[in-house]
């Protein structure tokens, strides 16, 4: 992660998705990336940590189904207060 940034990695292409909300639910750390730009409309994504403690740097995996689902709930709480709407 990068002041708010994170940067995907494959051997086709490199991704930047701006970081809009982290939180940390049982011990794990997610965090709510979106593809758009500051004030434009874009897809929202669950990552989760899935690096060990004593990694030098994190290791990001996209959550999915129920999971992805239920702190999906909790981002759009942390949310609400401000202005970003989460359509689903």
């Amino acid at each position: 992660m990068e002041g708010g940034r994170i940067r995907l990695r494959s051997e086709e292409d490199d991704l930047e998705l701006e970081i809009l909300e982290e939180t940390v639910v049982q011990g794990v750390t997610y965090i709510l990336v979106t593809d758009a730009k500051e004030g434009e409309d874009g897809v929202c994504y669950v990552m989760k940590d899935t690096s060990a403690p004593e990694d030098e740097e994190a290791d990001f995996s996209f959550a999915e189904g129920e999971e992805a689902e239920r702190i999906m709930d909790i981002f759009a709480e942390l949310l609400s207060e401000e202005d970003i709407t989460i359509e689903r």
